[in-house]
């Protein structure tokens, strides 16, 4: 396997960290674009080269794609507090801005490159009738949930794609967990009673550790299935009463049973984070796992959650120690 030169985008992010130190670790170059200094000096310990700049304005670090041999599209554009459909669908156009300027400089570059990895969702995926999704589940006309952003940005992949030979690969993610992102909200809610079931409780979510996202990514980058598209998922889908009972037991406080309509939740949080939270859907990984060779070090939440409950526990007794 030759050692690729890969751009990160969104490199301090959820997803971003794990990813760069997996890429490291297989050997790979990686350039990670960040904002600031502080964030500059963490990316050069994790082995990697910090590229100063902010994705949504062109300048100087586009000068850096010109000879990578892959491009992670990993960033994101979500707001700060509640959802609502029209911050979702904002949140959307500000990527396609983003990925415009990774165009941009993809096409100035001097060495042609060899795969766009392009982080989506499962919410624009019409289900079937068994509430499954693959990789031939047609798109959806009518986006719901985090969908609301990532439709914004498709037509946009698909276009480059096809006008002038972006090498893309397409991820569609499950909803993705680790230490950062919504998890460690999710943990403090329920800890402090503060959680209600969005909707019944009864629909089925696919969900995969950001660890794995990372192993299907660089999966990605080093097979170079360009034109593929693959539902990133671990094994097992579970149910949104069924895993909250799960992780409320880990951290040792009472099962929340309070349930609550999806209009109202999404008066709480914004209906595009209540419609996710309440979306019945299954995901299938058996393409990535046949075609992209991934074995995941956690195949189901029950192998992925108790590491990160632990965290959860261990840092709130520190704080409280030191409060």
């Amino acid at each position: 396997m030759a050692p690729e030169t890969v751009f990160v985008a969104g490199a301090t992010g959820l997803v971003g960290k794990p990813l760069i130190h997996r890429l490291v670790d297989r050997g790979h170059h990686v350039r990670a674009l960040v904002r600031n200094d502080s964030s500059a000096t963490a990316v050069l310990a994790m082995g990697a080269e910090p590229v100063l700049g902010d994705l949504g304005t062109p300048g100087p670090w586009q000068d850096h794609l010109g000879d990578c041999t892959s491009v992670v599209d990993a960033s994101q554009s979500r707001p700060h507090g509640r959802l609502t459909a029209r911050r979702a669908t904002a949140a959307g156009r500000s990527r396609v801005r983003f990925t415009q300027n990774l165009f941009t400089a993809i096409r100035n570059g001097h060495s042609p490159l060899g795969t766009y990895v392009w982080l989506t969702g499962l919410d624009e995926l019409v289900p079937s009738a068994d509430r499954f999704v693959d990789e031939d589940s047609p798109i959806t006309i009518r986006p719901r949930g985090f969908g609301r952003i990532g439709s914004q940005i498709r037509p946009v992949v698909e276009a480059a794609h096809h006008s002038w030979g972006l090498p893309l690969v397409s991820l569609h993610m499950g909803l993705i967990y680790g230490n950062e992102g919504w998890f460690p909200d999710y943990l403090r809610r329920i800890q402090r009673k503060r959680f209600a079931l969005v909707g019944s409780g009864q629909n089925f979510s696919s969900l995969i550790c950001v660890h794995d996202v990372a192993r299907a990514i660089v999966a990605a980058v080093e097979h170079r299935p360009v034109g593929r598209r693959f539902v990133v998922v671990d094994d097992e889908p579970v149910r949104q009463a069924e895993f909250v009972t799960f992780v409320a037991e880990g951290l040792g406080a009472p099962v929340p049973h309070r349930k609550v309509p999806v209009w109202l939740a999404g008066l709480i949080v914004g209906r595009a984070a209540a419609e996710t939270a309440a979306a019945d859907v299954r995901g299938s990984n058996e393409r990535m796992k046949a075609e992209l060779d991934v074995k995941l070090e956690f195949p189901t939440y029950r192998e992925g959650i108790p590491p990160l409950v632990e965290e959860y526990l261990a840092t709130s007794r520190t704080q409280a120690g030191l409060a």
